[in-house]
């Protein structure tokens, strides 16, 4: 389309967002800063579907409720058909169109699923210097690569926003945590939620309308749209297979080779510079991450040792048909520790670990049984010995213990209790 035609539909997109208000919104426990006390754009990212654009709406009730209008806000999503194209030149046209709409006001600028426009940068850091308050969201983690951190020079703050974490799942059930409600009646309310919680997902609209199927399009929306489109791919089947071979190998060690070998035993055009590159797209993408291990010394994490953690168990429930339960509870346990913010690694030295944090030495079992309870338990005690940790815990589906041995006390904990934690 022409530059009027353009123009005439940004019109549309603006009065429409401003016509149809804002929806409701389910509260997350994250909160977006004050950009009137900070000079930085607010850039969220995390995988597709999580609530981004939802976590935006709830940052203009916040302001609405404080005195704006909701015609105070210039809202964009660039997933909009009727603006696809877009070129970085054409970004100023919003607030050219912004202002012949309204004269008298200075908006506040929420861009949606910027990364489809190239060049974004430059228009978002030109405008942060002008002093608008400026919040970005992208389902892409190179919105904050080395490259986009220079070009905006140290002029953006990352939110990270991941599908709900227990903690939110119990809020949108209705569940509000009683004063010591781990010994009261309480806590069987909650360990059903749990239940739900780990048999469905994360993802806000499959939790909210309890069909687990969504995954489905979800996970083709990132195979086709994030993946496949976005980055050019051709051997599309290649990391079709990669992508399913994720979700069947969730929570466990993951080699570049092995794959490889695999992929070409059963016929597809594969190597291991190809595959090193898909996994850094599907970690770009949020579909999954990549845990390094600790070895021998406290300080270095291995680039060579990886295990795979999926953004949701929610593609687990509806992919694997034969499910290990204790890995599951271990995929929950890594994403609740990113969103911690604990750079969680794995420790394997003779003994294994699952997970050692800053100040914690973690194992995670769905029951802790005479079968593994010594690995278990070794695990946890070679960890927080070797890196000094505060902590020794194994996070169970149920029991709960306290084990002292090697001057050691490990506490047991079921995993929705150390979920709720604070």
């Amino acid at each position: 389309m022409d530059d009027y035609q353009l123009k005439e539909t940004i019109k549309r997109i603006i009065r429409e967002f401003h016509e149809e208000g804002l929806p409701e919104v389910v509260e997350r426990s994250v909160q977006l800063p004050n950009l009137e006390k900070i000079t930085k754009a607010i850039v969220i990212i995390g995988p597709r579907r999580t609530g981004k654009t939802y976590l935006t709406y709830q940052m203009m009730k916040e302001k609405i409720s404080q005195g704006k209008e909701i015609t105070d806000f210039l809202y964009v999503n660039f997933e909009d058909e009727r603006i696809a194209g877009i070129r970085p030149g054409q970004l100023d046209y919003l607030l050219e169109c912004y202002q012949d709409l309204y004269p008298e006001k200075k908006p506040v600028l929420v861009l949606d699923e910027v990364q489809n426009v190239g060049e974004w940068e430059k228009f978002v850091r030109r405008l942060n210097e002008k002093k608008y308050e400026i919040y970005v969201t992208g389902s892409n983690s190179r919105l904050l690569s080395k490259e986009i951190s220079t070009s905006l020079r140290g002029r953006c703050l990352a939110i990270e926003l991941l599908p709900f974490s227990f903690k939110e799942y119990s809020a949108l059930k209705g569940i509000k945590l009683e004063e010591n409600w781990q010994y009261g009646n309480q806590r069987h309310e909650i360990k059903k939620a749990f239940d739900e919680y780990f048999t469905l997902s994360g993802f806000p609209e499959v939790a909210l309308e309890n069909k687990l199927e969504l995954v489905d399009d979800y996970y083709k929306a990132v195979f086709y749209r994030d993946v496949i489109e976005r980055y050019k791919i051709k051997n599309t089947e290649l990391m079709r297979l990669f992508m399913q071979y994720l979700v069947n190998n969730y929570s466990q060690a993951f080699s570049v080779n092995k794959f490889n070998n695999f992929a070409k035993s059963n016929g597809y055009t594969s190597s291991t510079s190809v595959i090193h590159s898909y996994a850094r797209i599907l970690e770009d993408v949020y579909y999954c991450f990549f845990m390094g291990a600790r070895l021998k010394s406290a300080k270095k994490q291995t680039s060579y040792f990886k295990k795979t953690y999926l953004s949701d168990q929610g593609f687990i429930n509806h992919y694997v048909t034969e499910k290990d339960k204790g890995r599951m509870l271990e995929n929950i346990v890594f994403l609740e520790l990113y969103r911690r913010g604990a750079k969680p690694a794995y420790y394997k030295d003779g003994a294994e670990c699952d997970f050692v944090t800053q100040d914690s030495a973690i194992q995670v079992t769905y029951a802790l049984e005479e079968n593994n309870k010594k690995w278990e338990i070794d695990g946890a005690i070679h960890a927080t010995e070797r890196f000094n940790t505060k902590h020794a815990i194994i996070i169970t589906y149920g029991q709960e213990d306290q084990i002292k041995t090697h001057d050691t006390t490990i506490r047991v904990i079921p995993i929705w209790k150390w979920l709720l934690q604070k």
